[in-house]
């Protein structure tokens, strides 16, 4: 990630007041990271004169062993907002949910009509029904919410510590091959992670935000939802009806506990209906739980890292063989595994941060192991079964 030598970028004399630096690169971005001079502190008039003079951002932080300074500053302008993409895929998602969420009420709203083409029967819309399509909003709205608070948690967290970041890019995909009619959302950052206390918020913000929005969507949901004469089986003890069909799927110990106040009677012995706002809920744990997996650079992966440090690799590697066993009871966990390892290149371990050493707080270390506890109270060892 970076070299030592000649800090062309500063004038001369800055280099004194460092015991080593070196030179680091992230996009755009030109970084200096250096320990000052043990006789030198943050205080010192050397110091305070010479930040003064620099036309870029520059963090001080006192670390175990010494006092590191980093200066950053974008080598070329800061990117621009593409609101048109932004605003475009956020319609064109809304739009796939809606014909999804009108879906799970048992309704068409494109007139689809299956092709056969080559030997595969291809769905093909034929119109749109306006009025049917608006069915759809009691499960693409709440979705859409937990999505967009999700990312918006990472873009506010990485605002505050001042990590250029984009705004959320949404995935639409047709409905008729996905039961939620998108592949999620995600912000990219565009400048680096200075600390693991840092890394740590950033990662850890999203899940907590998409973890609350989803529990009063969820009880909603199951005050609308209703059992049925079906026999709940030992993982997929609920129901939605898509297009008509019938699809299990599963749950973890905290929707039990949340189902278990609005069908005590039931549960265990009935299955549970699921009205399409209660899995739009669970569509949010879904995607909490998913992100927190602590491979490379998932939400789980930034805040392994944050607590553990290059530690953080051990963990990826125990999940991903977890994963293995847990595909012969839901094989999407192979599906997860791989995609994982492909968006890391085939590294579980995450980058390193420019000031590596210095830990997290103890207060964030909490937040953390409450990631931990989100993670199990929302993992659900069979999400879907057809």
């Amino acid at each position: 990630m970076g070299s030592s030598g000649p800090v062309k970028a500063l004038p001369p004399h800055w280099p004194s007041i460092f015991s080593t630096y070196r030179i680091l690169s992230f996009g755009g971005e030109e970084i200096i990271h250096g320990h000052l001079r043990a006789d030198l502190t943050e205080e010192d008039p050397e110091v305070r004169d010479l930040l003064e003079a620099w036309d870029g951002r520059s963090v001080l932080r006192r670390g175990p062993s010494a006092v590191h300074l980093v200066l950053e500053r974008p080598s070329t302008d800061p990117s621009r907002i593409h609101w048109i993409l932004h605003i475009a895929l956020f319609g064109a998602t809304l739009f796939t949910t809606l014909v999804a969420g009108a879906l799970l009420q048992g309704v068409d709203p494109l007139a689809t009509t299956l092709v056969e083409l080559g030997g595969v029967v291809v769905p093909v819309p034929t119109g749109v029904r306006v009025e049917v399509l608006a069915l759809g909003w009691p499960f693409a709205l709440p979705l859409l919410g937990i999505l967009l608070g999700h990312e918006m948690g990472h873009y506010v967290a990485a605002r505050l510590h001042r990590i250029r970041a984009s705004l959320p890019y949404f995935i639409p995909f047709p409905p008729y091959y996905s039961v939620v009619g998108t592949l999620g959302a995600f912000i990219r950052l565009r400048s680096p992670t200075l600390d693991r206390s840092a890394l740590l918020d950033v990662g850890v913000s999203g899940p907590i935000v998409s973890f609350l929005l989803s529990i009063p969507v969820l009880w909603v949901g199951l005050a609308l939802s209703q059992p049925i004469p079906v026999d709940p089986g030992d993982f997929t003890p609920y129901l939605i009806q898509f297009a008509g069909q019938p699809i299990r799927v599963g749950d973890g110990a905290l929707l039990r506990l949340l189902t278990h106040f609005h069908f005590s009677a039931e549960i265990g012995s009935e299955a549970i209906l699921l009205h399409p706002v209660a899995f739009a809920g669970w569509i949010g744990l879904f995607v909490t739980f998913l992100n927190l997996l602590p491979f490379g650079q998932l939400d789980g992966g930034h805040i392994g890292y944050a607590l553990w440090g290059r530690r953080q690799r051990y963990a990826g590697i125990f999940f991903l063989l977890l994963l293995v066993p847990l595909g012969f009871l839901w094989w999407g966990w192979w599906f997860w595994g791989g995609v994982a390892f492909l968006i890391n290149r085939g590294r579980l371990s995450h980058p390193s941060v420019v000031m590596n050493e210095i830990p997290p707080s103890r207060f964030r270390r909490l937040v953390g192991v409450g990631a931990i506890v989100m993670f199990l109270l929302t993992f659900a060892p069979v999400p879907v079964s057809l």
